[in-house]
């Protein structure tokens, strides 16, 4: 068995009908059998172990056979090389970066009924949704922008939020080593304080983060109305998983005409009663 020192995540994999070819290889003439997929990964057989290496890159073209969904994925990364039990090998790659509708046709591949999506999701992370700018189609519905406007105010208000909660952090630490404690309780709060901020510091960039990747999803929608329909699935399974039930809030009062900072504060004291 051929195994790349790699970091990958492993998270749940779904057997799908699916081809997979090169690039260049349209008709599908000399195409490999899909074995299984993610939304970060894909798995298929191929007959000749040497026939892809550890750490090469590929350009596939795939094909959902339950679609006939045709799409391109670039610079896909070879993870492993396994054999299996017909004694073919089960070629598993990574899926790095993809365009929006690339994205979008790979989740149709993955998520095909609410409990796949539901496993799936709980599994991947913020960064699979960061897709490739260039290539990908603005929307050219101005709705879908006004969406995109709320999202990016939320983050920006967000993120001044944060702000606040560093400069307190700031101003503790500095109190600490001028109070007149003894050293070990001055350490011993320092490592208090430090560790309740580093747990902050990662919920406050992935909140921040998600706001702005919704309205970069939402900037995205396609045009196509099945395709729209799609991608607002999409959408929806984003903001499930990586919006928190405060921003959900929030977001839904910017709806009803309140600013952001306004939304913020009323979506927390909404969630407290």
């Amino acid at each position: 068995m051929i195994q790349m020192d790699l970091e990958q995540r492993q998270s749940v994999r779904f057997d799908r009908p699916f081809l997979v070819t090169n690039h260049e290889d349209e008709a599908f003439s000399a195409a490999f059998v899909g074995a299984d997929v993610n939304l970060t990964g894909l798995g298929f057989y191929i007959e000749d172990p040497d026939l892809f290496l550890p750490n090469q890159q590929l350009s596939l073209r795939v094909r959902n056979e339950q679609t006939d969904e045709m799409y391109c994925l670039e610079g896909v990364e070879v993870v492993h090389l396994r054999p299996g039990e017909s004694g073919q090998y089960l070629c598993g790659c990574h899926i790095a970066q993809v365009t929006s509708g690339q994205l979008l046709a790979h989740h149709r591949l993955v998520m095909t009924d609410a409990n796949t999506a539901l496993v799936s999701m709980q599994a991947s992370k913020l960064s699979e949704f960061n897709f490739l700018e260039d290539g990908s189609a603005l929307s050219k519905d101005e709705a879908d922008f006004q969406e995109a406007s709320m999202a990016l105010n939320l983050a920006v208000t967000q993120s001044e939020e944060n702000q606040k909660e560093v400069m307190r952090f700031l101003n503790t630490v500095e109190n600490l080593f001028n109070c007149p404690l003894d050293n070990e309780t001055k350490l011993q709060e320092l490592k208090e304080e430090f560790s309740d901020f580093r747990v902050y510091l990662q919920q406050m960039n992935d909140s921040t983060v998600a706001f702005a990747t919704l309205a970069k999803l939402l900037a995205h929608t396609p045009e196509d109305s099945a395709d729209k329909l799609a991608w607002r699935t999409l959408i929806a399974d984003f903001e499930t998983r990586f919006l928190t039930e405060t921003q959900q809030v929030a977001y839904d009062f910017m709806h009803q005409g309140l600013d952001a900072t306004e939304a913020i504060e009323i979506a927390n004291e909404y969630l407290k009663k």
